[in-house]
């Protein structure tokens, strides 16, 4: 079978970690299918339009770099899947953030007849954020949704916020993947003086709550010296690293790390104790999923995806915006009242997020769609 990626983010040279989900269920699917990925990108640093072509196995990816608007970067995109299209048919097309990609699906829909799903990620839903977008976008949206053949949101609590805004297509929940391979337990297990926390996120704060993991950390820290914090991400540190001096956490307390590649998030998850995740708002973050593949616990507040995932044999569940929580879970975890099977932890990540069996998920959802056409 030959699929289609249109990712509405990808990982490209702007951008390197915007969409790295959607990549990864590319390289999924590209276990047992042909993938092609056509993606767009404005880049104003170019006084034309430049198309850059990578392949690796059955994974071949079509990045256009563009000085110019929505409507010549839509317009170059439908004339590259055109050329494609004479050289192998696509079977399928494979949809990826629906207010992004609505506008090509219907005009791929209407040319060429392919039937089409479309996983989602995108937290608007769940922040009123589609009433907030242009007009045009929204109709898009509608037309796309009505025309898509299955909705693939990453958890069931994302599906029933897309209902909500009125998207009644069928539905089928396929979660994001995760490198089991790349992500795995430590060899052995090393003892350690002090617990170590780990946070991998964008550092924005009013989406990941860095602030508020600050404060309860400190206040964790004053009962249990020894416990250490290191926030990795490639959004700005300074403003975190300010309130971190603020609370008198200097750098034996807590370690900032810039813009990571996965090998490298994958061994600082296995040189951590704990992934500490207090969002305020998520989906189904794959930090948490790769922690689990590490056979790591995670402690992370209740929202979005996370409470379909995050049992008690796995991690602790906090409130959203609960500081005392937060804290009282640190230390709940630092002075070891909870303890956790890793072996157990990481053969949920394998049986749930795994590439193949996110690969064998997605097959699935293409033959149902070709066989209702």
């Amino acid at each position: 079978m030959h699929v289609l990626f249109l990712p509405g983010w990808y990982p490209n040279r702007t951008h390197p970690t915007l969409g790295n989900f959607v990549q990864r269920h590319a390289e999924a699917v590209a276990t047992l299918h042909d993938v092609t990925v056509v993606h767009t990108v404005k880049d104003l640093s170019l006084t034309r339009a430049e198309w850059t072509t990578t392949t690796l196995g059955r994974l071949t990816e079509h990045v256009l770099y563009s000085p110019g608007g929505p409507w010549q970067r839509l317009q170059a995109l439908l004339r590259r899947i055109g050329q494609l299209a004479v050289e192998a048919r696509f079977d399928v097309v494979h949809g990826n953030i629906l207010h992004a990609t609505a506008a090509p699906l219907v005009g791929i829909h209407r040319r060429w007849k392919t039937p089409f799903l479309v996983s989602e990620n995108w937290t608007g839903y769940h922040l009123d954020a589609v009433r907030q977008l242009p007009f045009p976008v929204r109709i898009a949206m509608r037309m796309a949704a009505r025309r898509a053949s299955l909705l693939c949101p990453v958890s069931e609590q994302l599906a029933g916020a897309m209902r909500r805004h009125g998207f009644t297509a069928p539905y089928t929940v396929i979660p994001n993947v995760v490198d089991t391979d790349l992500f795995h337990p430590p060899a052995a297990e090393r003892p350690q003086p002090a617990i170590r926390f780990l946070h991998v996120s964008t550092l924005v704060d009013a989406h990941k709550n860095v602030t508020g993991l600050l404060n309860a950390f400190a206040q964790a820290r004053q009962a249990v010296p020894a416990a250490t914090l290191h926030i990795l991400g490639d959004g700005d540190p300074a403003p975190h690293q300010a309130t971190a001096a603020g609370l008198g956490l200097g750098p034996e307390a807590v370690r900032f790390s810039g813009p990571s590649e996965p090998a490298e998030i994958a061994r600082s998850m296995r040189e951590s104790d704990v992934f500490v995740l207090p969002s305020n708002h998520e989906n189904l973050p794959c930090v948490m999923l790769e922690a689990f593949a590490c056979g790591m616990p995670v402690l992370a507040t209740a929202v979005g995806g996370i409470p379909e995932h995050l049992s008690g044999e796995r991690g602790i569940m906090i409130p959203r915006g609960d500081i005392d929580a937060l804290r009282d879970g640190m230390l709940a975890l630092a002075r070891g009242q909870r303890r956790f099977a890793p072996a157990g932890i990481r053969t949920y990540a394998v049986d749930h997020f795994s590439k193949p069996v996110v690969a064998r998920a997605f097959d699935a959802a293409y033959h149902q769609i070709l066989q209702h056409g």
